[in-house]
């Protein structure tokens, strides 16, 4: 009975483990997704937070111990069973699917150090030279759920400024960067939209962990949609770029910026910018409605 535990024990362990850390499919159920992160939750660099740790590492080793109370007895025998040439032809077997197991593991870790390390390039930290383009044309309106679960829409901001973003919460660099500038960049009153690249699996049961993670204040929401296409459609009104590799599902794609005035015009659009340009920009919409008032 102990070998038959152990057995299924060390089966469970690796699909525990393969459950956090192999990669998702492109367009994965809504509930893998919001189970996965449920589980083990994620940071910036793609791996499972503190508590998810715990989890992989907790879970398996008090699994184990109450298997070694219950049938320790039987320890000897099932080490004699392992020298026979069933046991291992099995252990063999394990040892493969560990092994295997171990570099998915290994290679999402490299990953996150890669993401580490990575720092944005270099950017004019300076203010925003007073004859960047200025833009007056209508921003495309859409509707979107947020993390809340409320139906978000650009026409229902009008009166107030501004920010729309795309990024996806699988990105490992540039996202989690320009989610943070915007946290400096952008003063209370300003509504800010972070309408997801992936709507295959940031669902919108994933968003409150999104929102969590990328510790978002009030005024900012992270979109998606249960449509994919609807999401899709609000990149393509954009015009943002996205490459998709339809195996992983990760997504290249610019950092762009664009700030929307209270009419409900587009005003400015960047690429990856500093926050000083940002907040500039955002001041420069409060300038004209002074003057227009």
């Amino acid at each position: 009975m102990l070998a038959l535990a152990l057995a299924l024990w060390l089966a469970a362990v690796l699909g525990w483990w393969a459950f956090a850390f192999l990669p998702l499919p492109a367009a994965p159920p809504a509930w893998l997704a919001a189970a996965r992160t449920a589980c083990f939750g994620t940071m910036e660099r793609g791996l499972p937070d503190t508590a998810g740790w715990m989890m992989l590492a907790l879970a398996p080793a008090s699994l184990l111990a109450g298997i070694l109370v219950i049938w320790g007895g039987e320890l000897r025998s099932v080490v004699r069973a392992a020298r026979s040439r069933t046991g291992r032809v099995v252990l063999a077997a394990l040892a493969l699917a560990a092994l295997v197991e171990g570099g998915w593991v290994v290679e999402r870790l490299q990953a996150a150090r890669t993401a580490e390390a990575w720092t944005p390039g270099p950017l004019e930290d300076g203010p925003l030279p007073a004859a960047y383009p200025r833009e007056a044309r209508p921003a495309p309106d859409f509707t979107l759920l947020d993390q809340h679960g409320a139906a978000v829409s650009l026409a229902a901001l009008r009166g107030r400024p501004v920010v729309v973003t795309f990024v996806f919460a699988h990105c490992q660099t540039l996202c989690p960067f320009v989610v943070a500038t915007l946290r400096r960049a952008a003063p209370d009153g300003t509504a800010v939209l972070l309408v997801t690249l992936d709507p295959w699996r940031d669902t919108p049961a994933t968003l409150p962990g999104l929102a969590e993670r990328w510790a978002l204040p009030p005024d900012f929401h992270v979109l998606s949609s249960r449509s994919t296409r609807d999401v899709q459609r609000v990149a393509e009104a954009w015009g943002v770029p996205a490459a998709r590799d339809e195996r992983t599902g990760d997504l290249v794609h610019p950092g762009l910026v664009f700030v929307v005035d209270p009419a409900g015009r587009l005003a400015y659009t960047f690429s990856n910018p500093p926050a000083a340009w940002i907040r500039e920009a955002l001041a420069r919409l409060g300038e004209g409605r002074e003057r227009s008032g």
